[in-house]
């Protein structure tokens, strides 16, 4: 089975100074350090032998900051020569399908094919759709609209497009992408039913990123290996992104806990879960808005420390998503959760909350040295579970009722 080592930058200790409209003084550390640091673990991909690198899209907020993930790894395909790369995910709507469609041909060749994940979301957080200028409620119409595109650049030399958004003249895409199946490559990040209906009757193989139990994930994986049944598609496996700090002990482990309650924080502060008033009314997030919102001003005494008042549990990075422990407890609990979700491909994010980068690298060359050449070895198969129910054989009951 491959892994992957995903590239991430938070200043997660600067959500006070945001909160609090205090902008006349700068962060305590400058962003540029969490960024630089972030590329120096994806520099240890290749010499320690993961199978690529891989890097989000985020921007406005000190959560994961990186605006262009191509931009990310056409940095990284000039400084490797074997890993492949993917994101997780580009977000579709902020980005002009041409434009897109463009910089993924470019990095195909610069990376001279190694850019296999090509992995693409719809978005969230209100905050980024607003810096974009681009329209919430249009998410899912530039979403839809820009497979449409991507599909036909991809797949003929000239296209042209007339959508209820993108009008595009009969056109090349030049330089035309090294390699013919990209379009194949794309996989799709989706939190909504509705979403996953729409991606899995289009042929797109899930990419989970940790925001849900894997069990939950792996009944979505059978739930989309049903709709792909009802349109004459295999069944497929999906890829999984999960948070991942292996030590030599299990006190070490420990020290985990306060880092991914920050990561929750990052979490819900970045994307706005705090507040449900983020997502009524807007649609194609109805699924956002009937969730229960945890108070803001939780949040906000969380992130300033505060310990009085009971507080209820943020939602964030379920405890299945996390491969915590000693190398023999995080081998485990990727085998608990390969069976769970049948994923095919992992990437493991060694760095969250304000966990110190040097404390990342330290875990990640563990993981490296003693659970990368075992995971390496597994088939990760296809479980029955993720397989749809077999049709239901009709009765003579069945035939008089109807």
């Amino acid at each position: 089975m491959k892994v992957n080592l995903g590239v991430f930058a938070h200043n997660s200790r600067d959500w006070e100074r945001v909160l609090s409209g205090n902008f006349d003084r700068p962060p305590a550390t400058p962003d540029h350090e969490f960024v630089q640091a972030g590329l120096a673990i994806g520099d240890l991909a290749e010499p320690l032998g993961f199978d690529g690198i891989w890097a989000p899209e985020h921007q406005g907020t000190p959560y994961g900051m990186t605006p262009n993930p191509l931009q990310v790894l056409t940095y990284f395909a000039g400084r490797t020569k074997r890993v492949s790369l993917g994101t997780m995910v580009a977000v579709a709507p902020w980005w002009h399908p041409v434009r897109l469609a463009h910089q993924i041909a470019y990095l195909d060749i610069v990376s001279n094919g190694r850019y296999d994940t090509i992995g693409l979301g719809r978005g969230v957080a209100k905050s980024e759709f607003d810096a974009v200028g681009v329209p919430r409620e249009e998410s899912r119409q530039r979403f839809d609209e820009t497979l449409d595109v991507l599909k036909l650049a991809f797949t003929q030399e000239r296209f042209c497009y007339d959508g209820k958004i993108f009008k595009i003249p009969e056109m090349s895409l030049r330089p035309q992408p090294k390699s013919r199946d990209l379009f194949s490559r794309i996989y799709g990040s989706s939190s909504t039913r509705d979403s996953l209906e729409i991606l899995s009757r289009r042929g797109m193989v899930p990419l989970f990123v940790g925001n849900k139990p894997i069990e939950d994930a792996g009944k979505e994986v059978q739930l989309v290996n049903t709709f792909r049944r009802a349109v004459g598609l295999p069944p497929c496996q999906p890829k999984n992104v999960l948070i991942m700090y292996c030590t030599r002990t299990a006190a070490e482990a420990a020290h985990a806990h306060e880092w991914i309650v920050q990561a929750d924080v990052d979490v819900n502060l970045h994307y706005g879960f705090a507040d449900a008033s983020n997502f009524k009314g807007v649609k194609g997030y109805e699924a956002y808005a009937s969730r229960e919102a945890t108070a803001t001003a939780v949040l906000a005494s969380a992130v300033t420390g505060s310990k009085t008042g009971a507080k209820p549990k943020l939602p964030g990075y379920h405890p299945s998503n996390l491969m915590i422990g000693t190398p023999d407890e995080v081998i485990s609990r990727l085998m608990a959760a390969q069976k769970a979700c049948s994923f095919s491909e992992i990437t493991i994010v060694p760095q969250f909350g304000h966990m110190p980068y040097q404390e990342a690298q330290r875990s990640t060359k563990l993981f490296a040295e003693e659970v990368l050449p075992v995971v390496h070895t597994w088939e990760a198969p296809l479980h029955p579970a993720a397989l749809p129910e077999p049709p239901r054989a009709t009765s003579d009951l069945d035939l008089r009722l109807n």
